[in-house]
């Protein structure tokens, strides 16, 4: 298709292109008049449908092009801000996920949001499943348009949306016995496990194996997380054992599972520094860390104490 530049320089400012694959791999023009006192990014005049990407260069050689997948500011495209837009460095409001979801997850979360919150399109939410970058979902506006009084007051009921969704797919992998999930999830909410508890960092290598999470509490001392999705793994009995004496300061040994096997937990209660402690589901259906309370066990040396009764008893 053949366009008149000249014409078109003479109403319109700048191009907006769309892409649109499903619609034989064409590219739908829209333009934006220079004599508008404002300019909406989503209503430009439709003004050409091309299909060669070498027609696309000729009009970025003479004209401001947008692509339709872009991240901008629609505030500074309203108020017809182009050297703005254009400016390298330019940063945006938004909310960064979590990027441990599994990726069949993290696209039901793109999903799930292009549905329940119009205000965003898949531009917005493409980096969700790009785990080579921050999944980062872009609010559509930079920082130099709105501040950050009024980002926190504009997108804060979004953003308590946006961490719910995330919590019940964590949740839910979780509960799948993904144990790589339960440690990403754990240590990028660390305080799930113990208020103003601070990570230090995950899979710490010592001599004999991997330390899951080491972390520090409220009071400066250094903390180890197991991490199991079984309740009969055997291996908690001497990882917790083992691993406090490759830290050359005082500790806490902190165990998560799903419950504990009752020979596993009468043999951790036998560790030094130990507490034991579960994630299951609160009433919201969402995860939830809470301490373990096992069943009433008699110590070793209890035990010991008791045999010994009974054998004067008997000699008596």
């Amino acid at each position: 298709m053949e366009f008149n530049l000249e014409i078109i320089k003479k109403s319109y400012g700048v191009f907006k292109v769309n892409y649109r694959q499903d619609q034989g791999k064409r590219y739908f023009v829209y333009g934006y008049k220079h004599d508008e006192e404002e300019w909406d990014f989503d209503d430009g005049d439709l003004l050409m449908v091309l299909n060669e990407t070498e027609q696309i260069n000729e009009l970025k050689r003479n004209f401001t092009i947008f692509f339709n997948n872009e991240w901008l500011c629609k505030t500074c495209f309203k108020h017809k801000k182009v050297e703005s837009l254009k400016a390298e460095g330019r940063q945006h409001w938004g909310w960064t996920a979590w990027e441990g979801l599994p990726n069949n997850l993290m696209k039901e979360f793109q999903n799930k949001i292009l549905v329940e919150v119009p205000e965003l399109s898949w531009k917005n939410v493409k980096r969700l499943d790009d785990h080579n970058s921050n999944c980062f979902i872009d609010f559509n506006i930079c920082t130099d348009c709105m501040t950050e009084d009024e980002y926190k007051k504009t997108f804060t009921d979004i953003i308590k949306l946006l961490k719910l969704w995330e919590l019940e797919l964590a949740t839910k992998a979780i509960l799948e016995g993904n144990e790589k999930v339960l440690e990403g999830y754990i240590a990028h909410n660390i305080e799930i496990v113990e208020t103003d508890m601070k990570l230090i960092d995950t899979q710490v290598k010592v001599k004999e194996g991997i330390i899951d999470i080491l972390a520090k509490d409220k009071n400066g001392i250094t903390c180890i997380i197991e991490l199991k999705v079984r309740t009969n793994d055997k291996n908690l009995i001497w990882q917790s054992a083992y691993y406090q004496s490759e830290i050359e300061e005082d500790v806490r040994v902190i165990t998560i599972a799903p419950s504990y096997e009752d020979v596993i937990s009468k043999a951790l209660l036998n560790v030094k520094n130990i507490e034991m402690k579960i994630f299951n589901l609160d009433d919201k259906g969402l995860l939830q860390i809470e301490n373990f309370e096992p069943n009433q066990t008699v110590k070793l040396s209890e035990k010991l104490s008791l045999l010994a009764n009974e054998e004067q008893d008997k000699a008596i």
